[in-house]
């Protein structure tokens, strides 16, 4: 009777790749932090409002747009300044007019 012998599988060597693969730098790392805080806090605050706790869920709206804010940095177009400005003297001189009762 011939019997073979049960033998482990040869292995293959496996080429790796010696290089490290480069960290995130910190700024990166910052933005998906501030993204996943910003995803988090955006659940938070709809679980606050679909029980209508209006106290927490506003604090919580300012941390979102904080946090997201953070995540997705926008810079403002030129001119866009100013034109804030201009609407805000645009208010207060409404605002202090006593004949301005609003809508």
């Amino acid at each position: 009777m011939n019997r073979r012998r049960a033998e482990a599988p040869k292995t293959i060597p496996v080429l790796v790749d010696a290089t490290q693969k480069a960290q995130p730098s910190k700024a990166d790392r910052q933005r998906d932090t501030a993204e996943y805080l910003a995803d988090m806090i955006l659940e938070l605050r709809n679980l606050a409002r679909s029980f209508e706790l209006h106290t927490i869920m506003v604090p919580l709206e300012f941390a979102y747009y904080e946090a997201f804010g953070f995540a997705h940095k926008v810079e403002v177009p030129p001119g866009e300044v100013e034109r804030i400005r201009a609407l805000s003297k645009s208010a207060e001189s409404l605002d202090r007019n006593p004949g301005n009762i609003g809508i």
